[in-house]
């Protein structure tokens, strides 16, 4: 990642939340990164949706790439590691970030912009059956599910009179105009956006009443019913879909971090946006409560946070005392009206029309470019004091010890000796071979723990291709330079995350080395075992044998284009969980249905391993292009003329192959030749077994060569 190969880490900040603020943070420390300084961001979603253009793509006027800000580009451009995981809790004593399924992350500094979630305590089932609208990208999923399950006519009611209750009451009726259904607003005793100045009010009752939506005031919602709205007088209301825009409310996970929270238990933050209990942990945007005076739970806020929030961040990770956040009194606010239309409102006064419409549209894209047209990544100063190698560049015996002492590193049988002696003593079960295996490769994420289980699983899947059941494995770590608390949470959260895959193949960590380097990196010796007439070689493949392939192709060049800033977050997210994927439940299914003949399809591509397994069996195959599983976004990629490093040596070995299949895979599939009568029972088990996209994709002939059909 940028920034670390050069100055040691030596402070971490934890971004949690992907929110307004946040990324503003990541734009700024991407154009001029801190030496010694890390980010990483915990997020639930990869996107960040821009609040001010949801109701416009609800309405239909923009696409989801329009509104939404990719946090994976952005991290890339920002040198910061992005995990994909909802974060559960805080310990700001011990200042950990938690997240589920692997150890707590650890931060010097942290800053929380996880926005809020729709408030609907008191509404008796709205968990059942109402939508509420925040978190927005959960919202709009089941928007889209619910809406294209209603009839013409539905009903559907939204309900809070705020400003989002009313643009989402006319994008809904516009988004559904051809099936007229009957849209209601309903807003308690304060009514039509109580915060605006009655001429604001009088033009949204214009558009709202042209746009089909009646206007239900007075009373609060009590309840909710598969098909009906109750509300506190007494009154019931049909309705098919009840949108929840309720008031904010903070993740319940807040409440258990010991942080200052106020009365809604939202963080309490002081002039600068540090906590008032915790000055190393700051907030922003929804999630805080500003001490000086209440703020709106508008994304304007967040926005203006943005660059004052990345200042002080920049200024305590370098010693400095961090400045004060002085909001505006008065902001203006644009409105959608369903259609492009939209109403102005500042304080009181109003204007409204379609050119207010393309004023809004105008500054909602300039924002958005500010982070889909990202600016060249800039180096921070060279000089770093010089570091030991030899035994020197060792990791302390103590880290080793706490991080070791904190892993569940997994059991087998056998083990005489394992981690913490000189050498690990295995006794091998009576009448099996020891079947062995190495891997080793850089960190190509900047999750640790995501990617110790994926090379843990890459090492694993050899054993795999043999056929032999793994037993053990010894890893050797290479951690970035860092002072040593930095070192030891990397070290544990690589090694939590390879044991993740080692604990689940019924294997065990025995030992290992560690040292420290420029960047991350993991290699793995793997032990199996198996009989020595049950081993699969990639000499068994005869003419007429079905090709299966058991995952889908494209991770090199998803990772290379990854690291150029071109892939969307979605793509490596298919690709990231293809990897995480053992190949380990695919054994005893192939074994099933005769496999003579298996090999993992890892860093010289399809074509490259086919090759060896044709030349050892003395056949030729051919391969189905059409058939072949591809990763989402693998075509467009190598379309786009982007390819891994490795690419081009494997075309020099297999020159007529298609890009495709020279791409080199981490953590790939299984390839194996099948008796072509069992091929077809053979793909229907892989797909029960959870591997979707196995397929056959060709066949072997008599003969030598090669051929790739379209």
């Amino acid at each position: 990642m940028q920034g670390q190969g050069q100055h040691p880490v030596a402070t971490e900040i934890v971004l949690v939340g992907g929110g307004h603020a946040h990324v503003a943070v990541l734009r700024m420390f991407g154009m001029k990164p801190e030496p010694g300084v890390r980010l990483t961001v915990v997020a639930r979603d990869a996107f960040t949706p821009y609040s001010g253009m949801i109701p416009g793509y609800i309405a239909g006027h923009y696409r989801h790439a329009d509104c939404h800000i990719d946090l994976g580009p952005l991290c890339r451009m920002a040198g910061a590691r992005l995990i994909h995981a909802p974060a559960v809790g805080l310990d700001p004593e011990a200042r950990r970030v938690q997240i589920a399924g692997r150890p707590a992350l650890r931060y010097d500094w942290c800053s929380i912009d996880t926005g809020s979630v729709t408030r609907t305590d008191g509404i008796a089932g709205a968990a059942e059956f109402g939508l509420p609208v925040k978190p927005l990208d959960r919202f709009l999923s089941r928007l889209d599910a619910g809406s294209a399950a209603l009839p013409s006519g539905a009903p559907i009611t939204v309900v809070g009179g705020g400003a989002g209750g009313v643009e989402l009451a006319l994008a809904i009726a516009w988004r559904l105009r051809e099936r007229a259904p009957r849209v209601t607003l309903a807003t308690d005793a304060d009514g039509l956006l109580p915060s605006h100045a009655p001429a604001v009010q009088q033009r949204m009752r214009v558009l709202l009443a042209a746009g089909g939506v009646e206007l239900r005031a007075g009373a609060a919602l009590s309840a909710i019913e598969p098909d009906a709205a109750l509300f506190a007088d007494g009154s019931r209301l049909e309705s098919s879909l009840t949108v929840l825009a309720t008031g904010a409310a903070p993740a319940s996970w807040l409440a258990e971090t010991g942080l200052a929270v106020d009365a809604r238990g939202f963080v309490r933050v002081g002039p600068t946006l540090a906590s008032l209990s915790h000055p190393t942990v700051f907030a922003a945007g929804d999630v805080a409560a500003f001490e000086a005076r209440p703020l709106p739970k508008a994304g304007v806020y967040a926005v203006r946070q943005g660059p004052v929030l990345a200042d002080n961040l920049r200024r305590v990770a370098t010693g400095q005392a961090p400045r004060p956040y002085e909001p505006q009194h008065r902001f203006l606010s644009l409105l959608s009206g369903g259609r492009q239309t939209a109403v102005a409102s500042y304080g009181r006064l109003a204007a409204s029309g379609d050119w207010v419409w393309r004023w809004k549209d105008w500054i909602d894209r300039r924002w958005m470019r500010r982070y889909q047209e990202l600016p060249p990544m800039e180096t921070g100063p060279d000089a770093a004091p010089m570091r030991c190698a030899g035994c020197g560049s060792k990791i302390g015996s103590d880290v080793l010890g706490r991080v070791l002492g904190g892993l569940d590193t997994g059991q087998a049988p056998g083990v005489l000796m394992g981690a913490g002696d000189d050498a690990a003593l295995v006794q091998p079960p009576p009448g099996q071979v020891l079947v062995q295996s190495t891997d080793h490769f850089r960190a190509f994420t900047g999750d640790a723990h995501l990617f110790g289980r994926i090379a843990a699983e890459h090492a694993l899947s050899d054993l795999f291709a043999m056929g032999a059941e793994a037993h053990s494995a010894l890893a050797q770590v290479t951690v970035p330079f860092a002072v040593p608390g930095v070192q030891e949470a990397d070290l544990l959260q690589v090694l939590a995350g390879a044991c993740v895959a080692i604990r689940g193949a019924g294997a065990a960590l025995i030992g290992g080395h560690s040292a420290e380097g420029p960047e991350l990196a993991l290699g793995l010796t793997v032990n199996g075992f198996a009989a020595p007439d049950a081993l699969w070689r990639k000499s068994g493949a005869r003419a007429g044998d079905a090709l299966v392939l058991t995952k889908p192709l494209g991770t090199g060049v998803l990772l290379a284009a990854d690291m150029q800033g071109q892939a969307r977050s979605a793509w490596i997210e298919a690709a990231l969980a293809g990897m995480v994927q053992s190949n380990r439940a695919a054994v005893p299914v192939l074994r099933a249905h005769g496999a003579r003949a298996v090999t993992d399809v890892t860093g010289f591509g399809l074509a490259g391993h086919l090759q060896e397994m044709t030349a050892a069996s003395g056949v030729s195959a051919s391969v189905r292009l059409a058939a072949v599983p591809c990763l989402p976004g693998a075509a467009e990629s190598l379309a786009a003329g982007i390819e891994s490093t490795l690419a081009p040596a494997n075309r020099t070995a297999v020159p007529h192959a298609p890009p495709l299949l020279l791409d080199p895979q981490t953590s790939g599939g299984l390839l194996a030749a099948v008796p072509a009568e069992q091929a077809p029972a053979c793909v229907a088990a892989l797909h029960a077994a959870g591997y979707a996209a196995a397929a056959v994709i060709g066949q072997c002939d008599e003969g030598l060569f090669l051929s790739f059909d379209t």
